[in-house]
């Protein structure tokens, strides 16, 4: 048996782990002003974030099951067995079902679609958790069995310097937008379990630290085995260093990995100066 793994761009993962555990990664789109471009070849997080503060129409769309397909094809051809395939939560975007729909049409390889519930960081544990199990020898569904406690367990933050993202995406108007913004207003955005929550509003960056000080003490409560912590940063790595710093010092014990840029296909909602933290246990 032979497993190889294929991920959707939206978890970020370095090029080396990619390269070094042979994973296949099929990349979103962004849309521009009705020009479609693929995430992470023909555009980064810069060039998004600066068509969304540039006023331009900016949208993301899931890969199309044929390129599903070519990879689910290219890794069978390359003496696969089994493949896992994991991507961004349904709740979020349709690539799960784009997957599903291209495994159905495979019949030489066994195709295992996997909805991680997750997003960017979050997502990226989770697929984290499941090479280690799958190079430990596991089967993939013994992998997701392990996995699942995790995936329960995971909590994702996404905290927004301004009003400025959502003001652009239409969830918000023009004038509160700005209200908000005078008022120093920095949303935080919860993700869990496929649910996304718009329910935390702070005025400081010393206030969102404490609110996710205390978020993760809760949750270290209830840890048996393993804890794993992830922070990561629209164009804000300072910004990010400075919080894991606080946050380690807070919490003896913890250390919290540093991951690459978020996605440009979630920078889109989170906006420049943006940070996500997330966290999983079992």
């Amino acid at each position: 048996m032979k497993i190889r793994i294929v991920v959707d761009s939206t978890f970020r993962l370095p090029p080396e782990y990619v390269a070094k555990h042979q994973l296949e990664v099929v990349p979103l789109n962004v849309i521009i002003d009705n020009q479609t471009l693929t995430d992470e070849v023909d555009i980064d997080l810069g060039g998004v974030l600066k068509a969304v503060y540039d006023g331009r129409k900016v949208s993301t769309s899931q890969p199309s099951p044929a390129a599903f397909k070519r990879a689910f094809h290219k890794l069978a051809q390359a003496g696969a067995t089994d493949i896992l395939c994991v991507t961004i939560s349904s709740t979020l975007s349709g690539t799960f079902n784009a997957a599903q729909l291209a495994a159905q049409e495979i019949t030489n390889v066994n195709i295992h679609v996997f909805d991680s519930l997750s997003t960017s960081i979050g997502g990226e544990m989770l697929v984290k958790i499941l090479v280690e199990q799958v190079e430990l020898g596991k089967t993939i569904p013994e992998a997701i069995e392990y996995c699942l406690p995790f995936q329960a367990n995971s909590v994702i933050l996404m905290a927004m310097e301004n009003l400025d993202s959502i003001k652009k995406s239409g969830r918000l108007s023009r004038i509160k937008a700005t209200i908000g913004n005078l008022l120093r207003v920095k949303p935080v955005i919860e993700y869990v379990r496929g649910k996304t929550h718009i329910n935390h509003k702070f005025r400081t960056e010393k206030a969102i630290v404490a609110f996710i000080i205390e978020r993760i003490k809760a949750d270290l409560k209830k840890v048996s085995k393993r804890f794993i912590i992830s922070i990561s940063h629209a164009q804000a790595l300072e910004k990010i260093l400075r919080i894991k710093k606080t946050i380690e010092e807070e919490i003896k014990g913890i250390d919290i990995h540093v991951a690459l840029e978020i996605s440009p296909v979630v920078a889109i909602n989170l906006g420049y100066g943006g940070i996500g933290i997330a966290w999983c246990y079992d």
